[in-house]
């Protein structure tokens, strides 16, 4: 069976048990997972996830929906996770949001700071989210020494963007968002994405693919994603799977 990763889902926010969720991927040949916290709630659920499954992988950081939070004891918190085990593969995800502002563009640019600091000092790749907000984040991005390494979620910027991105050496997760009807935008960009720089995610719970949209989304509909992408590019699925997965090895070092 053709093997797959998701670089990106939300284990602890699914409809269904971790087990359930991990169990139903594997038969869809999803044999890897990285579940991503957003929160300070949500790093024990993924540092106990990247301990009871053997091919569950976390990340640690502070959504920018959740930058008002972030303290110096977080910040710590961050830090001590990321240290304390190897399954805990890069910082974030942490960004910029200034679509539905839940917090300040100042807190969040703070927090955005103070985790690709960590992110530097730790040698660890950093998970990204932005929406609405490039110019900013970008600026921010060549303000601070960030590693080579790192990845777009869930990527919905412009191609210039895209481009300055993969200038510094980064990665574009894809989701099910180039399913939908209203998305010629980010299909001309997944068309022009070089295959050594794209990634596959769900970001599940959320983002259903068609013709998923409007149910929960879960990592095992990585599969549908990657196969409308390949129809997308004019390639078999086992080579999106193949490159896809050969990416994340080398962006998480799993």
């Amino acid at each position: 069976m053709t093997s797959f990763i998701d670089t990106h889902c939300h284990l602890d926010k699914l409809d269904s048990t971790p087990e359930e969720a991990v169990k139903q991927a594997k038969q869809e040949g999803v044999e890897t997972m990285v579940t991503i916290s957003v929160d300070e709630e949500s790093f024990d659920f993924v540092s106990n996830a990247v301990m009871q499954f053997k091919d569950v992988y976390g990340t640690v950081g502070v959504h920018p929906h959740d930058a008002s939070e972030f303290r110096p004891s977080l910040e710590q918190s961050i830090r001590k996770l990321a240290r304390g085990h190897d399954k805990m593969i890069a910082i974030g995800e942490t960004g910029l949001d200034y679509h539905y502002m839940n917090s300040s563009r100042e807190n969040q640019q703070f927090a955005f700071r103070k985790q690709l600091q960590i992110a530097v000092e730790l040698n660890l790749p950093v998970v990204l989210h932005s929406r609405e907000a490039e110019a900013d984040t970008i600026s921010i991005l060549k303000e601070i020494p960030v590693p080579a390494l790192g990845v777009a979620h869930s990527f919905t910027s412009s191609l210039k963007m895209a481009r300055t991105l993969l200038d510094m050496g980064w990665y574009l997760g894809i989701n099910g968002i180039v399913t939908f009807k209203n998305a010629e935008d980010r299909r001309e960009v997944v068309r022009w994405i070089p295959l050594d720089r794209l990634l596959l995610e769900t970001d599940s719970p959320f983002l259903a693919p068609v013709p998923f949209r409007g149910k929960p989304n879960k990592p095992a509909n990585i599969p549908v994603i990657a196969s409308f992408i390949a129809e997308l590019r004019k390639i078999s699925i086992e080579h999106i799977a193949e490159k896809t997965s050969e990416n994340a090895h080398r962006l998480f070092s799993i």
